[in-house]
């Protein structure tokens, strides 16, 4: 379920006390097209991540010990609707939590409704005559 890979466009991010360059955890932005979502993390600078969980609607889809530097991952959930966690303990023993919810786009709206041709069943009547009178 989970992919090491590429990311799309990442957001939001927690820190955490510490020197140097704080933890970051970006979530991919913005609503889903599809059930996929991107998580970055980054191990502050000089410390390094004792124990992390990701969970996808609740259900634990990845557990790491020991992560330093930075790691992305790639997850499907279930529909294009729930909420991915993320949580752990930094070496130190300091807690750290962040989640989103995430929503599907909304349907893209739908085009004018052209009117139907009308189909002509019986010829008109030819004219004939007139200005007489």
């Amino acid at each position: 379920m989970i992919a090491i890979g590429a990311t799309l466009g990442l957001g939001a991010t927690a820190i955490a006390q510490g020197g140097g360059d704080p933890l970051s955890i970006d979530f991919q932005d913005g609503c889903l097209d599809h059930s996929r979502v991107v998580v970055k993390i980054n191990a502050p600078d000089g410390d390094s991540i004792d124990a992390l969980s990701v969970r996808a609607n609740g259900r634990e889809v990845l557990r790491l010990n020991g992560l330093s530097g930075e790691a992305r991952m790639r997850m499907r959930l279930a529909s294009a609707r729930g909420q991915v966690t993320v949580s752990g303990r930094l070496t130190g023993g300091e807690p750290f939590s962040r989640s989103r919810d995430y929503r599907p786009c909304a349907p893209a709206p739908a085009p004018d409704p052209q009117p139907a041709p009308q189909r002509n069943s019986r010829p008109e009547p030819t004219l004939t005559g007139g200005g007489e009178g």
